[in-house]
């Protein structure tokens, strides 16, 4: 299930940033303060969290970008930080079956928000 992290730190005093996760996803919503409605200008989806960790981007101003997790521990004698590397497809009906039963707690708003921009996305990755 889903659940929401309080206290988040907050980089842009312009937007809200919150953090949603549970066993197997991260996501991050960044939502403008200064709209009445706060509109959500980003989103980042990290999913397969535990095996073969992926997020998925979705910016207002520069849409979709998709991406493997290199967790940076490839070698036993020394970590470095974990980066974005170029990735496969999404497994869309996998993310959005886990999703839809992570999700049943989530603001409405926001849970019908990721759900139109996986699906977005899946149309997408059918049309190349």
């Amino acid at each position: 299930m889903l659940r929401e992290i309080v206290n988040v730190h907050q980089q842009d005093p312009r937007l809200q940033r919150r953090w949603f996760c549970d066993d197997y996803f991260d996501i991050f919503v960044w939502e403008q303060l200064d709209d009445a409605e706060r509109r959500i200008v980003e989103l980042q989806i990290c999913y397969d969290k535990t095996a073969h960790e992926r997020v998925l981007r979705w910016r207002e101003r520069s849409d979709f970008a998709h991406h493997g997790i290199d967790g940076g521990d490839a070698s036993s004698f020394k970590n470095m930080t974990p980066i974005m590397v170029a990735d496969g497809a999404l497994p869309l009906h996998a993310v959005l079956e886990k999703f839809d039963a992570g999700a049943v707690s989530l603001d409405a708003r926001i849970r019908d928000f990721i759900r139109e921009k996986l699906l977005n996305y899946g149309l997408t990755q059918q049309e190349t």
